[in-house]
């Protein structure tokens, strides 16, 4: 996690790092007392950065240096993204110039529901359903357990939903939630489980155990950890948060059918019900670290291309 504590590491390997003169005798060689200095730095660095880092001999970065907490909808970071994607991996480029929409982790979090909570809470709602079919069941949450932002559209609400949607409503609490009856949770279109697992979440950001300043400041791993330990969030689940709410930028969900498809297609390996493997996907996307969140989002769109030409 790059904490102030990982920062201040970074910073002192920083300023105590070999100088050229440091690291050359009277022969002007590099001495073996200079390299083991080197490569002392440089595991410091990568462990400041949290950031797998494989150097060959002469010491020169395949991928750059960047932190996992930075932000996707920084235009600066996914501007540097898509010029490492390019580079690394011409072919993806050319996805890439083919593919006119905006990629989504680009975009700034709504305002109004810019909240872990509420996100995860989304997400399981959304679990193994329809869009449109969940969109029903979050309103008639919504309208029985949420707040109405403006008042002056109480009528509406009572003429059966005219004009009304979940942008309308304030999510209830942390509070609110785990003090819900999940019998009747289940009156608005939930399912038992996902009555139980809305509270579960609840009760995590209830009692101070997850916030939004203490996922901000987790690294990727810590937040996959805190999340899969609530009943009914699978890593699935905790990618997804990773990828659109915090916007972390190297994000792989090796458990997704379409990325494991089109990374596929895009490599040239046998697609089947085992393969390609964790560690396979993991290897075919060396090169795209450390911005595989952004190059996933285009294996999404490419295979969608390819279901429309099949």
């Amino acid at each position: 996690m790059t904490t102030r504590r990982s920062a201040r590491l970074l910073a002192k390997t920083t300023a105590s790092s070999p100088t050229k003169s440091d690291m050359s005798g009277a022969s002007g060689k590099v001495s073996k007392k200079a390299k083991h200095s080197i490569k002392k730095v440089v595991s410091r660095v990568a462990l400041a950065a949290e950031v797998p880092i494989n150097l060959p001999k002469d010491t020169s970065v395949t991928s750059p240096i960047v932190s996992p907490l930075v932000s996707l909808a920084d235009p600066k970071v996914m501007n540097t993204a898509i010029r490492h994607l390019k580079t690394a991996d011409p072919r993806l480029g050319k996805i890439i110039d083919r593919t006119k929409e905006t990629c989504s982790m680009a975009l700034p979090r709504d305002q109004d529901t810019d909240s872990s909570f509420i996100s995860l809470c989304q997400s399981i709602i959304f679990q193994q359903l329809a869009g449109s079919a969940a969109s029903a069941i979050l309103l008639r949450f919504l309208k029985r357990y949420g707040k109405l932002k403006d008042a002056s559209m109480l009528p509406l609400l009572e003429e059966d939903n005219y004009g009304i949607s979940q942008d309308h409503f304030i999510f209830p609490t942390p509070q609110e939630v785990v003090a819900l009856d999940v019998d009747e949770m289940k009156a608005v279109g939930l399912g038992q489980r996902k009555a139980e697992y809305l509270k579960a979440v609840a009760e995590k950001f209830n009692d101070g155990t997850l916030s939004d300043e203490k996922l901000a400041i987790m690294t990727d791993d810590d937040v996959s950890r805190s999340l899969i330990a609530i009943r009914g969030i699978g890593q699935w689940t905790a990618d997804m948060f990773l990828m659109f709410h915090l916007k972390r930028p190297n994000v792989l969900p090796t458990l997704d059918l379409a990325v494991r498809k089109a990374m596929c297609h895009h490599f040239g390996k046998p697609f089947g019900k085992k393969t390609p493997t964790h560690d396979e996907m993991v290897e075919m996307s060396r090169a795209w670290m450390p911005y595989r969140s952004v190059a996933t989002w285009y294996m999404w769109k490419l295979v969608a291309t390819i279901t429309q030409k099949s």
